[in-house]
């Protein structure tokens, strides 16, 4: 496939001291400013009573496509963005969190080879400072263990990192909006369960994006959200747990024999950067 397009979309609520570094980071990909890629900008915002409105304003001008309503929580806006997406690739990014510049070339290169329609990058959590505490590359996700929303459970604790992970919009038909919207902590869960019946996640080594560690979100609220995995995944059979727990150990495996069993992409537009231990990486 070619990729001319993208669409990011940004759910939030009363954000005003988050919003303005996801905002600036969207605006300066690469892959845009060089006209490589048309953006569509999504900010589906709840109603907020700050100033999260005129921050995006003042940061992306008329590159934002801003509406502001009442919703049902995160994922009920996530739908409402997914329903109007028309790039050739699509993602979000939560008030707070951070694109690398180059993600979307990087994305685009993976996509155009026709060897994968979703992706994800290394696993990266920064402070507020913008200080990286973590960076490392996944091993790999079996698709019939994604299906049934194993990862971040206790069977196989080790999750898709959202920030760092896109997908074609070929893909989206097979995702119940209707479902999505009624998520409230593991709608992430059950897009990757959806996605996971149809296509393989690729896992490439670069840098696209970053989890922000902030104060109140609700990624700390970790039983709520396991809680919510079954919701996604429904109820798991003995062989997929049996799965599960054999994979579990090869994610504790060393790196080079991980890399043996399971190579990662290393797109051509991918930065080289500092490596950090190469661990399976925790939730993002």
């Amino acid at each position: 496939m070619r990729v001319t397009s993208a669409t990011i979309i940004t759910p939030c609520l009363d954000a005003e001291a988050l919003v303005r570094r996801t905002a600036e980071t969207i605006m300066a990909q690469t892959a845009v400013r060089a006209g490589r890629v048309r953006l569509q900008y999504l900010v589906c915002d709840g109603g907020s009573r700050d100033g999260t409105l005129d921050v995006v304003r003042e940061v992306c001008g008329d590159a934002a496509d801003v509406r502001s309503a009442r919703d049902a929580g995160m994922y009920d806006a996530l739908a409402s963005g997914l329903r109007r997406a028309e790039g050739d690739v699509i993602a979000y990014l939560n008030a707070g969190d951070v694109y690398d510049p180059a993600a979307l070339d990087v994305v685009a290169d993976v996509l155009e080879t026709g060897s994968s329609r979703w992706v994800t990058g290394r696993v990266v959590v920064q402070d507020a400072a913008g200080t990286v505490l973590l960076d490392a590359l996944p091993f790999r996700y079996r698709r019939e263990l994604l299906a049934k929303a194993l990862y971040g459970t206790r069977w196989l604790p080790f999750f898709v990192q959202q920030e760092s992970t896109f997908f074609a919009r070929s893909l989206l038909p097979h995702v119940d909006l209707d479902a999505l919207s009624r998520f409230r902590l593991a709608g992430d869960a059950f897009l990757w369960s959806s996605l996971a019946r149809f296509e393989d996640l690729t896992v490439v080594d670069a840098r696209l994006g970053a989890f922000t560690v902030h104060p109140g979100q609700k990624s700390e609220d970790r039983g709520g959200y396991r809680r919510e995995l079954r919701m996604a995944g429904g109820a798991p059979s003995i062989p997929d747990l049996a799965r599960a727990l054999a994979e579990r150990a090869l994610w504790h495996a060393p790196a080079s024999a991980r890399r043996r069993w399971a190579p990662p992409l290393r797109p051509r537009s991918a930065p080289d950067v500092a490596r950090a231990p190469s661990g399976p990486g925790p939730r993002s």
